[in-house]
Formats: C-alpha cells, sequence, structure tokens
C-alpha cells in the first residue's frame, strides 16, 4: 500500500473515530431519566413493610442472607409469632422466604435483664445444617431486636440444645448477634479501607 492511498484512509477514518469518542461539555448539564437507569440483571419485586418491630427473613440471591422486615407487635412473643408465621404474600412474590419450620411453636418467652428466654417445640430439630443455622439466626437476630435485650437463650420444650453458630461451633448457652455474623445483610454503609500504614 502507497503513502497517498495510507493518508486518504487515515482522512477517511479520522472522523469515524472522532465521533465515538465522548464529547466534553462547555457546563454541567441534566441527564435524561431514561438514560440514568442502568438494566438489572435481576428483576426483583419491591415490597413495602410496615411497623416498629423488625424480624429476620431469608433474602432472595445466591448468598441467601437474613434480611430485616418490618412488623406491627405489641410483645415479644407477639414478634416471635409473627416470625413463625413467615414471609407475607408480597414478600413471597419477591422470593423471601423463611428457615423456619411453618408448624413450630413459641411454647413461651420471657426476658430476665438483658436476656430473653425462649422456649420452642420440637419441630425447629427436625432441621439441620444451614437450615438450621439460619432459624436460629432467624429467631436469635430478631429477639435481640427488642429494646433491652442483647442475647437470647433458646430452649426445646425446656431443654436446652446444642445451637450451631456463624463459626462452626455449637452453644448451648446464650446467643447473640456476633455468633451469627457474616449471615445477615448489614445496615451499616460500606467503609473506605484505611491505607496501608494508617
Amino acid at each position: 500500500m502507497n503513502a497517498s492511498l495510507k493518508q486518504l484512509m487515515a482522512c477517511l477514518l479520522l472522523p469515524l473515530v472522532a465521533s465515538c469518542g465522548i464529547a466534553i461539555d462547555a457546563s454541567p448539564r441534566d441527564i435524561p431519566v431514561s438514560e440514568r437507569l442502568l438494566p438489572l440483571e435481576n428483576e426483583t419485586t419491591s415490597f413495602e413493610t410496615t411497623g416498629t418491630s423488625l424480624i429476620y427473613l431469608v433474602a432472595a440471591g445466591d448468598d441467601r442472607l437474613l434480611r430485616s422486615v418490618r412488623r406491627e407487635s405489641e410483645s415479644q412473643t407477639d414478634l416471635l409469632q409473627l416470625l413463625v408465621a413467615g414471609p407475607t404474600e408480597d414478600e413471597s412474590v419477591a422470593q423471601i422466604s423463611s428457615s423456619l419450620p411453618p408448624d413450630l411453636e413459641i411454647l413461651s418467652t420471657r426476658s430476665v435483664g438483658s436476656v430473653a428466654y425462649i422456649d420452642l417445640s420440637s419441630e425447629i430439630t427436625e432441621l439441620s445444617g444451614q437450615a438450621l443455622l439460619k432459624g436460629v439466626a432467624q429467631l436469635v437476630l430478631t429477639t435481640v431486636e427488642l429494646s433491652g435485650v442483647e442475647a437470647a437463650q433458646l430452649t426445646v420444650e425446656g431443654e436446652r440444645f446444642p445451637w450451631p453458630t456463624a463459626q462452626g461451633d455449637t452453644s448451648a448457652g446464650l446467643l447473640r448477634i456476633f455468633d451469627f455474623s457474616g449471615l445477615y445483610e448489614s445496615s451499616q454503609p460500606n467503609f473506605p479501607s484505611l491505607p496501608p500504614g494508617a
């Protein structure tokens, strides 16, 4: 290819290449709403919940993390009954679920100081593995959302039971939110990491 042909091709391609670039605006401008929205990979159905208390259910997604949703309750027992009842119809459509057995019963609840004592029916022991871990986490996280409660003691028909924790061990004693770290969606914002040497 001779030099003049190369120059001709360069002249023809230059406007095309230049038109693919991003133009610099002379001043700020509003972006039209239609250009602001990015398509979502997974369509999810939104839903609204109301109430002054929180229960924890299993969210949709690969991680299946626990997510807090609002409920209106008047007592600790009432709130735990709402948890056992599981997701509402709108939440189910949004693929929110529960790891707790639907026939589980809350036999009794009481609080002494900062500890909530919850006695459960034997259906909870039918769960195993991740289902049991997430079910116990749902109960504990929901309970410690109550004002003044920092730990929960779960029993099965009055007897202690070795409950799994996120650390891979079991505990028949008091359970706290820290025992289930990494299993629930955090409401805390993501803070930037500290620079090296800070």
